[in-house]
Parts: C-alpha cells; structure tokens; sequence
C-alpha cells in the first residue's frame, strides 16, 4: 500500500464532476491537488510539468481523439504524468484509442472509490487499468471477429505488404521502423499506409492501428 501521497490533478469540463471526484479522493493518497476545466490550466500545466511525478485524471469529452495531440505532449514529458481517462459509459474502440495515445488506465465514472484508488495505486505500478464491464465486451467482439475472419471480410482487401504494415501500425512502430524491418524505403512505406488508409475507411493511422487491433489482425504479424 502506498504511503507517500501523489500529486493528483483533476481535469473536466464538467463543475460537478470535478467537485464529487475531489470529495470521493479527499482523504486519499491521491487527495486532488488542483482541478481545472481544461488542460491548458496554469495550475495543471505548471502541475504537470513541474518535474514530479504526478497522477492527471481527466474526464473524457465527446470525442477521445480532441485530446490525442495533448496527451501525447504530455506523455513527452520529461518526467510524464500517469493519465487516467474516466468516461460515462463503456466503448470499447475508445478504451482501444485511449491505450493507443498513451493514456494508462480508462474508468468509468461511477466506480466506486475504493476501486478508483486501488485502479490508481496499480497504476503507479505501471499496470492498464480497465473496466470491468469490457471482459463481456471482448468475448462478444472475439465472436465476431471469428464470424469475419470466417468470411475473409477482416482484411479490407489488403495486399499482403498492407497487410504486415498495418500489424506495425497496431504495434505502435514509427514509419522509420518499419521501413528497417520490411527493408524498404519510408517514401515507399508512406505510399502503403496512404492505401490502407482509403482501403479500410479510416482517416489517420492510429485509427489504422485501432482497426486492425479490433479485428485481431496482430496475429501473424512479422517479429
């Protein structure tokens, strides 16, 4: 059990959210040292990048992808905070993108205090946090991911270089490393992932990388 309190900051744009997570953690190793409406606070900023080793939980807003840039920024941090997504309601896809952008655990609101402090203390020991709720969720999507690969619908009509650089993409590897690993050319890498892209309808490649997670497509995927 943890002893030494952490600084924790508190993001949401919500008032009350704010005010009901602060009494929930008063008391706490991770009692709520400032709260803000949004990231660009002084206090969290200068919270944030001050060195230390703090904990930012932040509510998530409409759409997770508003603050992948942020997060990111914050996770290149000298000393990069821990980020804890606390959510309304469950969606797997956005648990899925929230791990992709570097957040360390992904809760739903109305956990219960004792489960939201024991979630963090795991956290500062370096384990994901997330709902219980998703084990359903995934045994559902591990059916249907068997229904698609059954009928060949899974791989987006990928060529099979596509198809070995969108498992790179879901594992997170920069175009640079995956150039090294297939022996070509980012130029060419490039040219690849602009095709994949329009082939399974998504925008960027971190949704690249959230669709093929979705549909299991790292197994197989070259070491």
């Amino acid at each position: 059990m943890w002893v030494v309190a952490m600084r924790t900051f508190l993001v949401g744009q919500s008032r009350l959210f704010r005010a009901a997570l602060s009494r929930l953690l008063q008391g706490t190793t991770f009692a709520v040292s400032a709260a803000a409406e949004s990231l660009q606070d002084a206090a969290v900023v200068d919270g944030v990048r001050s060195g230390d080793q703090v904990v930012l939980l932040l509510q998530k807003p409409d759409r997770l992808a508003d603050l992948e840039t942020e997060i990111e920024g914050l996770k290149a941090c000298g000393v990069p905070p821990w980020i804890v997504i606390l959510a309304r309601s469950l969606d797997a896809s956005e648990i899925a993108e929230g791990f992709l952008y570097g957040v360390d655990g992904y809760l739903l609101e109305e956990i219960s205090p004792e489960a939201l402090v024991e979630s963090l203390n795991l956290v500062i020991l370096g384990e994901k946090v997330f709902p219980s709720q998703l084990v359903d969720l995934l045994t559902e999507a591990d059916w249907a991911k068997s229904r698609s690969r059954a009928s060949g619908e899974y791989d987006a009509n990928l060529s099979e270089r596509e198809f070995e650089i969108v498992n790179w993409l879901a594992r997170g590897a920069p175009n640079k490393v995956i150039a090294g690993k297939m022996s070509i050319t980012e130029a060419t890498v490039k040219v690849h992932i602009k095709a994949i892209l329009k082939k399974v309808g998504v925008h960027n490649r971190t949704q690249a990388a959230i669709w093929a997670v979705q549909r299991g497509l790292l197994a197989g995927a070259g070491e």
